[in-house]
């Protein structure tokens, strides 16, 4: 196989459940191949983001238990929206939810640390911009040292 480490960036959108198809095909034929199903979330930080006073100061305890509640919370829908699609593949697969601002940043970042060798993504995810190529998506296509698969929903 030529690739032995690739990473699905995930939103649960219909075109991240389609690259994730893509990339099982990669790795079908080679149980040494390991999927990387990665998704960055943002939770709020800032007392503004959390519709309180914007005098109130978030102490730490109180921040990493949302940020526990938010990756938690993630990493369920991830999972229910995966479903069965990976259980007949042999493959290692690895599920990791961060919290990020800049969604692209954390994929390439994840793929560097992690020696990710391909990058299968879905050509639009959830965000605002629906109707472009998603920003994240070039993003990670601009920044990425790694091959980058652009799937689209249909394909």
């Amino acid at each position: 196989m030529m690739f032995t480490n690739i990473l699905v960036p995930f939103d649960t959108s219909k075109h991240a459940l389609r690259a994730l198809e893509v990339a099982k095909g990669f790795a079908a034929d080679d149980p040494a191949v390991r999927l990387h199903v990665f998704s960055a979330i943002y939770v709020a930080t800032k007392p503004t983001d959390l519709g309180v006073d914007a005098g109130y100061v978030l102490d730490s305890g109180t921040y990493d238990r949302l940020l526990s509640a938010g990756i938690a919370r993630e990493k369920t829908e991830v999972k229910e929206a995966i479903g069965d699609m990976l259980d007949d593949l042999p493959n290692p697969v690895a599920f990791e939810v961060v919290n990020s601002m800049d969604v692209a940043k954390s994929i390439g970042d994840y793929a560097a640390e992690h020696a990710c060798d391909l990058i299968v993504m879905g050509a639009r995810g959830l965000g605002r911009l629906r109707g472009m190529i998603g920003s994240v998506s070039y993003g990670v296509l601009r920044s990425s040292d790694v091959p980058v698969l652009v799937v689209k929903e249909g394909e």
